[in-house]
């Protein structure tokens, strides 16, 4: 099973959070996950943002960031071209997404694989996604 994740689902993997046991088991049910490099920048500062805010210490920090980059290396990732640029772009405005959430829309659209699942615990996205016809998953309900 192919599963596309955003950041909502991606970093409960190493923040704890309270989806952080869905996540988990979302991530293992999946034989291949794929996201954008997105993915990655904005997983990078929600750690330093948990260190900014008292979340998580410095020391945690580098454990958290390696097992991150573990994590990351497992990721097949979806390149941000012109032409998915643009498909996010069109997005902002027909679902009213924020740009870092049409670029997730856009690229999960991308999969092309009918059996693949898009989690996300962002509403706004997973309906985007649902009126895209695709299949969703939201750690919130399991």
């Amino acid at each position: 099973m192919v599963v596309y994740l955003d950041t909502s689902t991606f970093v409960p993997m190493f923040i704890d959070e309270p989806t952080t046991p869905e996540c988990r088991a979302i991530w293992e049910a999946a034989d291949h996950v794929t996201s954008t490099r997105l993915l990655f920048v904005e997983a990078s500062s929600a750690l330093a943002r948990a260190v900014r805010n008292g979340r998580s210490s410095p020391a945690t920090f580098n454990v958290r960031k390696d097992q991150l980059e573990l994590l990351w290396s497992q990721v097949k990732v979806i390149e941000l071209d012109e032409e998915l640029m643009e498909r996010a772009a069109t997005m902002t405005s027909r679902f009213a997404l924020r740009g870092f959430d049409a670029v997730h829309c856009a690229a999960g659209e991308s999969v092309g694989d009918d059996s693949a699942f898009m989690a996300s615990a962002d509403k706004p996205l997973l309906r985007s996604w649902q009126e895209l016809g695709l299949r969703t998953v939201d750690p919130n309900q399991n």
